[in-house]
């Protein structure tokens, strides 16, 4: 006669296997604080690169459980520290701005020219250990004029990224 496994034997080897396979996943926050720099412009019109990460940051607010910091209060700060904020990429100054800011995370990013193709890419990086968990890239096949949908899914993603769900649409 075959012995069969205890219920709780095969819950247990199911527990240590998900958690292996999730332990290089992003765990789902609750509440985070998150600062978004302007994105570097490279090949399209230096404005784009704040008006990008204007509309990411407008997507997040009001977002539940995250605190999206206020761009004047970055720029004090950072002005006060004497720390470059205009295209901010070095994750090192984003890092210590983050600090002193007291955000959990800096999302930094690019807006890059591509022939007719706008392309976006963000990196969100843990201010506590200076690593870059996530990287997104989203693109506007349309130029200028698919830059908002493009700056929305960029937002998107990042919720989903952050929270393992869609974000409800902000009240206008």
């Amino acid at each position: 006669m075959r012995k069969k496994a205890p219920l709780s034997g095969i819950l247990i080897l199911l527990a240590i296997l998900s958690s292996a396979i999730a332990g290089n996943a992003m765990p789902a926050a609750t509440s985070v604080r998150l600062a978004v720099v302007d994105f570097r412009a490279n090949g399209v019109p230096f404005h784009l690169g704040a008006g990008v990460a204007e509309m990411v940051r407008g997507r997040l607010v009001g977002v539940p459980g995250c605190t999206v910091l206020e761009r004047t209060q970055l720029a004090a700060v950072a002005a006060e520290h004497k720390l470059a904020l205009s295209g901010l990429v070095d994750e090192r100054t984003a890092v210590k701005l983050g600090k002193l800011v007291g955000a959990r995370y800096m999302l930094l990013g690019s807006v890059n020219g591509l022939g007719s193709v706008i392309a976006i890419s963000a990196r969100l990086v843990d201010v506590e250990t200076a690593v870059a968990l996530s990287a997104f890239n989203v693109s506007s096949n349309d130029g200028e004029n698919g830059l908002f949908a493009a700056s929305q899914m960029l937002g998107e993603n990042i919720v989903m990224e952050l929270f393992g769900s869609p974000a409800p649409t902000p009240k206008e």
